[in-house]
């Protein structure tokens, strides 16, 4: 893992929230590493992902990508229930190196919170790089709005209209 400054969060994304923000604005993963915090992907997670060619491509965005150790491969595979192998392996590797699951799936959600792993979910993540001036109130509504449309399922107009209030009010 890099150098952090103190201030830093250190996060983990998985699936849906990467293919939220590669499907809206590919720049703000550079924004987020500057202003907001470390970004780390599981390898198992990139392998889900249409449009990625290689784990360059992640790390030219402002990635990083960590494999998972072997015995949370091992507990991934064997774990049935709620979760996909790879939403485990996020857990996993984020439990075990202390890092944010930065999420929008509501049972790995809960599974984070069962298992003592923080969350974030990710308009959550765009509202914190707004706060900290990493990104203009025109350009993290574009974000919103973009994800909202790609992704009504997770992100409901509700959810919307909530995140474009917070934005507004800072």
């Amino acid at each position: 893992m890099k150098q952090r400054r103190p201030d830093q969060k250190i996060l983990i994304m998985d699936a849906c929230v990467l293919i939220d923000f590669l499907n809206s604005d590919r720049k703000i993963f550079k924004l987020i590493s500057e202003y907001v915090g470390t970004l780390y992907v599981a390898s198992p997670v990139v392998d889900e992902i249409n449009g990625i060619e290689s784990e360059e491509d992640l790390i030219k965005m402002g990635l990083e990508v960590v494999e998972p150790e072997i015995e949370d491969a091992y507990t991934a595979g064997s774990n049935v229930g709620p979760l996909s192998f790879q939403d485990w392996v996020c857990l996993l590797t984020a439990k075990r190196l202390g890092l944010i699951c930065v999420t929008n799936d509501k049972k790995l959600i809960h599974t984070c919170e069962k298992e003592g792993v923080g969350t974030l979910r990710g308009l959550r993540l765009v509202t914190e790089l707004h706060k900290v001036g990493g990104i203009a109130d025109d350009h993290a509504l574009r974000i919103g709005r973009a994800i909202h449309e790609s992704n009504p399922y997770h992100i409901t107009t509700e959810i919307l209209v909530r995140f474009e209030k917070t934005i507004a009010g800072h």
